[in-house]
């Protein structure tokens, strides 16, 4: 019985990170970047304001503990708004402000791209300074958290320090951009995104990477839709 209480409490202590609180940290890899060379290629400055949340609020927690039942092969966690979650597989929080965040990042990659003079985040008083006003609606960025136990229960645990699978994360983003003629008031460009980024973790390879897919994600995103913009506008030449 002891030793299924310190098997059980090891288990707890890894599945909640030693507190360890994760951040967005964007770009996911600066070299992956859309870039083009050739200097602004449209003399415009966008305006990016905060992008709006249309999530939902249902955080599932309790059926982590499953994995502790004998013959149940897994637990699980599903957050619909895993910034104001506790306890992911392998870390404690995630520091996200999904709204600022996102927009932040779009606002990052279109500056960097070079296809625009400027792109430049605002709350909203500096629109007048830009051409075009990108923004964006979020629908989902649900986080789904798998603890396998192999059906072991409290031992199975055990087989991650031999490099067995100690879980899964998977990372959602599901949401809508759209670019608008400040001037004309007119949409001039408009496309939605749903993409998922799955990872299999063990005490020695992507331990504490629960939340770090909703970078990649938002990368994979942007250098679509500034590609797409590119296309978009040079058809209006």
């Amino acid at each position: 019985m002891k030793t299924k209480l310190i098997t059980a409490l090891l288990a707890l202590s890894l599945l909640s990170g030693c507190g360890t609180t994760a951040k967005f940290i964007y770009p996911a890899k600066g070299r992956n970047l859309v870039r083009f060379s050739d200097g602004p290629a449209y003399q415009k400055k966008i305006a990016v304001v905060p992008f709006e949340d249309m999530r939902g609020d249902k955080n599932q927690y309790g059926t982590l503990f499953l994995y502790l039942i004998p013959l149940m092969p897994f637990g699980w966690v599903e957050y619909e708004r895993p910034d104001a979650a506790r306890e992911f597989i392998s870390i404690a929080e995630f520091d996200f402000d999904m709204s600022e965040d996102l927009a932040k990042a779009a606002a990052y990659s279109l500056r960097k791209s070079g296809l625009f003079v400027d792109a430049f985040f605002t709350f909203g008083g500096d629109k007048e300074k830009a051409q075009l006003l990108l923004e964006g609606e979020v629908f989902s960025t649900i986080y789904n958290g798998k603890v396998y136990s192999y059906g072991l229960s409290v031992y199975g645990p055990v087989l991650w320090f031999f490099g067995l699978p100690m879980g899964s994360s998977r990372n959602d983003v599901v949401l809508n951009l759209k670019l608008t003629d400040l001037i004309s008031k007119k949409r001039v460009w408009e496309k939605n995104y749903n993409l998922t980024r799955k990872i299999i973790q063990g005490l020695y390879y992507h331990y504490g990477h629960d939340v770090k897919g909703y970078s990649y994600l938002m990368q994979k995103i942007m250098n679509d839709a500034i590609e797409d913009m590119n296309r978009e506008f040079q058809k209006r030449k």
